[in-house]
């Protein structure tokens, strides 16, 4: 009798051993589970993180930028062909105050400008100046000048590193004395060979202007 009690709880005792044994098994397992399932989230979280971060949009360089200041509608005219062949952004000059619709007025308006050395105001900034790596600037000729309007223009910005490139429509007297005043007004830009169309050519100089772009070999 003893000795198959003492069978039996040898037995129960082995049992025991055997049931505390697999419940720690399990509870590893489990936790072994969740902390490669916490890694694995975390991993990708970071991964996520950092194509959003490549993602993110840097400002384009090397853009072109035609700015013109129109009374006529000539050089407006102009610098739609050379947007046509070029496929930059065009941006009007235009004064803070309106010049007359009188010609004569004009005349007396432009020569006192002169006269003053004027810097008149700007109506508006070109947005994303940095972006832009060449600048046609065009304008008519006043008094064999540029109107001083483009002055103000040239010196609200920083030419450093950039290309200024002319066109000029006029009555015949193509640029006049601004070709030699555009350096002052843009120190640090290169400048390139400028176009000056007639104003009553216009209409017609769509294949000039194609061949004047063509060989500024800009690109």
């Amino acid at each position: 009798m003893k000795k198959l009690l003492s069978f039996l709880l040898s037995m129960t005792l082995v049992f025991s051993l055997a049931a505390c044994s697999g419940g720690t098994s399990t509870s590893e397992g489990g936790a072994s589970g969740s902390s490669s399932q916490a890694l694995s989230e975390s991993e990708e979280h970071s991964g996520s993180e950092a194509a959003e971060e490549s993602a993110e949009p840097t400002e384009e360089v090397g853009g072109t930028l035609i700015a013109y200041f129109s009374w006529s509608g000539n050089t407006e005219q102009m610098a739609q062909m050379i947007q046509a062949e070029t496929g930059g952004d065009l941006f009007e000059i235009e004064p803070a105050t309106p010049y007359t619709d009188d010609y004569n007025t004009l005349l007396d308006v432009a020569q006192q400008e002169q006269a003053d050395n004027a810097r008149p105001e700007l109506a508006a900034q070109v947005e994303n100046w940095d972006s832009y790596d060449v600048v046609f600037v065009g304008y008519p000729d006043w008094w064999s000048d540029a109107p001083m309007l483009i002055y103000s223009f040239l010196e609200a910005y920083d030419w450093e590193g950039k290309t200024l490139v002319p066109f000029c429509t006029s009555g015949g007297s193509g640029f006049g004395r601004s070709l030699d005043k555009l350096p002052d007004s843009a120190p640090g830009a290169t400048i390139a060979e400028g176009f000056h169309v007639s104003g009553s050519r216009v209409d017609g100089a769509s294949g000039e202007i194609a061949t004047w772009i063509d060989g500024l070999n800009l690109a």
